[in-house]
């Protein structure tokens, strides 16, 4: 098995049998963060932003990989599932990328 794959992202895949959450994600990405669609004191657009990228960019690996696995061992209806969700994730991300490139040239 070639151990140097890596998915649409360029990040490299992972084998099945360790973690999917990597030790420092769950600490720096989600650790002390509300989950809340309004602004918080001090936190600005852009940050959030920047934040909210960063999650869809983690979510859509962690779902690739997971869209890998169930296709490796035959699980069809869970692959279909991980695939509709991988896509909403891809499209979700054009879009803030594509609406952050709008609001930086009006400004």
């Amino acid at each position: 098995m070639n151990r140097d794959r890596r998915n649409s992202f360029g990040r490299r895949l992972t084998c099945a049998s360790t973690s999917l959450v990597p030790p420092t994600a769950d600490a720096s990405l989600f650790a002390g963060r509300p989950h809340s669609s309004t602004c918080e004191e001090g936190v600005t657009g852009k940050e959030q932003t920047k934040d909210r990228l960063e999650a869809l960019g983690f979510i859509i690996c962690r779902l690739d990989e997971l869209r890998q696995m169930a296709s490796f061992h035959g699980l069809e209806t869970v692959g279909c599932l991980l695939d509709v969700a991988f896509t909403e994730s891809c499209d979700a991300i054009r879009r803030e990328r594509a609406s952050t490139q709008a609001e930086e040239t009006t400004r």
